[in-house]
């Protein structure tokens, strides 16, 4: 027999466009020839619908989306996730709909720390194996898998097949990590696994598809595409007792920095669409950072949906106006430019007696980044395009950013990105279709906000700055084992300084996709006031490594 897999790029709180979608996929599956028809987790809501899951009225919207939905399967089966409310409680749970009807339901087992918010916890005794075509098949949740009870209670009730709704938010290296840890599970377990996945971008999170079936003995049978809808067929032949997915295994190995770039470009796309905006704006500087945010808004939406300015003063050299210029053009995308001179000067008249004097170096510097953001918001505002900011995680980390000026904007696509990565994507863009000038990637960075400035002037290197941040933030190591791998003590000392006092920064940062272990604002949750510091002096205890993000 054939199980069908639904591969859906859904919208939270759509609820009649994703009923739609599923009912539609279902359909088309029916007419291949499958007999069922798994979704991903929270299918009919989407995902993370969060707070909107303590709105009864949205439950209750949910709950009518549901019955009408079943109303509309009269072939095979179809299996939807939902948050189902019973009484006073909610559960994570996946609806079986078949002929009409919502004719069981499983509640998920397993909760994250998160969930808990919302959901109770489902009965380990309340199984969700049920039979079609001669085989008996295990409705599981993806995190059940994580512990041995569901996949217990499922062998138990006979089990010979499990079909998990599940979701996954990406973080850099699932591309490898994920189907060797579903694989491991379906080994363990000697249960053949096949796994529904979200794709597409929602707020900070971004999916990556890569929906999978593996066999009993832990081999990937079949995997479908990273980054993209799809709807495939998974055939299931008897073994041993056991419903293995027949073998089509054709992908291919892909860099990381493709899968790492494609969650870029997904998270821009879909943000941008599905909140309705026109296209976005950017200020292109002739820096890496927004010529890599250019090629990924090219990419996400089209050159016919960007614009892009040049902002300069008088500290911005000649090779940075050709550089963005000569970029623009290749891509084909409208370069618009507007000089910041008199407006420097006009407001620095105006602050002068209150100076007591010029503008101090600081000042004068983020008065130029302020008047950025003011004429880049101002078009924002007025032609409703998406204002894109340019920051990455090394900045964002040691303050290296004015509030107000370059941390302004709607959406921020390298938030979680360092600066090595930027370098890394950006030859990486190149290898596609030379659009970035080399002169971008091998002259120092610089914010030209001064002249002769370079960012080294007043930051560690970027390769040590981001030695720290991978270690110390993303991985949850302490700075005593930083120090045994040979990271300057000076710099250490620096930069975790730079990191406590620059948490109120943070905490006004625009939004973007997460896509590490540990993404600033998602994950990173230190208090703006504190008076403490790790001691570089001595050993201290190694802290666990970061929950994994979902």
């Amino acid at each position: 027999m054939q199980i069908a897999v639904a591969q859906l790029n859904l919208t939270v709180g759509a609820l009649d466009a994703n009923a739609r979608r599923l009912l539609e996929a279902h359909q088309s599956a029916c007419r291949a020839g499958a007999r069922i028809t798994l979704t991903p987790e929270l299918s009919l809501t989407g995902f993370s619908s969060q707070d909107l899951l303590l709105r009864r009225a949205f439950l209750d919207d949910c709950a009518q989306r549901l019955q009408a939905l079943a109303a509309q399967v009269d072939q095979g089966i179809l299996l939807v996730g939902f948050p189902e409310v019973d009484g006073a409680r909610c559960y994570n749970a996946v609806a079986l709909l078949r002929r009409g009807k919502v004719r069981q339901i499983y509640r998920k087992q397993v909760l994250r720390a998160e969930e808990k918010r919302y959901f109770e916890k489902g009965s380990v005794a309340a199984s969700g194996v049920f039979d079609e075509g001669g085989t008996r098949f295990a409705i599981l949740c993806g995190d059940d898998l994580a512990k041995p009870k569901p996949i217990k209670a499922a062998l138990t009730s006979g089990a010979q097949c499990g079909l998990v709704a599940d979701v996954r938010a990406y973080q850099m290296d699932d591309e490898t990590a994920y189907p060797a840890w579903l694989s491991a599970r379906a080994k363990a377990s000697g249960l053949p696994l096949i796994v529904a996945q979200h794709v597409g971008g929602q707020d900070t999170q971004v999916f990556m598809g890569a929906s999978m079936a593996v066999n009993s003995k832990g081999v990937c049978a079949q995997q479908l595409p990273a980054w993209h809808e799809a709807l495939a067929l998974i055939r299931v032949h008897m073994q041993t007792k056991r419903g293995e997915p027949e073998s089509r295994s054709n992908q291919t190995q892909e860099p990381s920095e493709h899968h790492v770039y494609q969650a870029l470009v997904t998270a821009v796309r879909d943000y941008v669409q599905k909140n309705g905006f026109p296209g976005v704006v950017m200020g292109l500087s002739g820096g890496v950072d927004s010529a890599l945010v250019l090629a990924l808004a090219v990419d996400a939406l089209g050159p016919h949906r960007v614009q892009t300015f040049m902002l300069p003063s008088p500290y911005t050299s000649a090779m940075s106006l050709n550089d963005a210029e000569a970029m623009a053009r290749e891509l084909g995308v409208a370069h618009h430019s507007i000089a910041l001179a008199p407006l420097m000067k006009a407001v620095t008249k105006t602050l002068t007696p209150w100076f007591d004097g010029a503008p101090g170096a600081l000042t004068a510097q983020s008065i130029q980044a302020r008047l950025r953001a003011l004429l880049l918001m101002g078009l924002s505002n007025q032609h409703d395009w998406l204002l894109l900011a340019a920051g990455n995680k090394s900045e964002a980390a040691v303050g290296y950013s004015t509030l107000y000026g370059d941390m302004a904007g709607g959406f921020a696509p390298l938030k979680d990105v360092t600066k090595a990565w930027v370098y890394r994507l950006a030859r990486y863009r190149n290898t596609l279709g030379q659009i970035i000038p080399e002169r971008i990637l091998t002259r120092a960075p610089s914010a030209e906000l001064a002249y002769g400035q370079t960012d080294q002037d007043s930051l560690p290197p970027y390769e040590t700055l981001d030695a720290i941040i991978e270690g110390y933030v993303e991985q949850g190591e302490d700075a005593a084992a930083l120090l045994e791998k040979g990271v300057s003590r000076k710099h250490l000392k620096e930069t975790l300084q730079l990191l406590a006092v620059s948490e109120y920064k943070r905490r006004q940062a625009v939004p973007g996709p997460c896509i590490t272990a540990c993404a600033f604002g998602d994950d990173w949750r230190y208090p703006m006031t504190s008076k403490w510091r790790e001691s570089l002096e001595k050993p201290m205890p190694r802290k666990k490594k970061q929950e994994r993000k979902r």
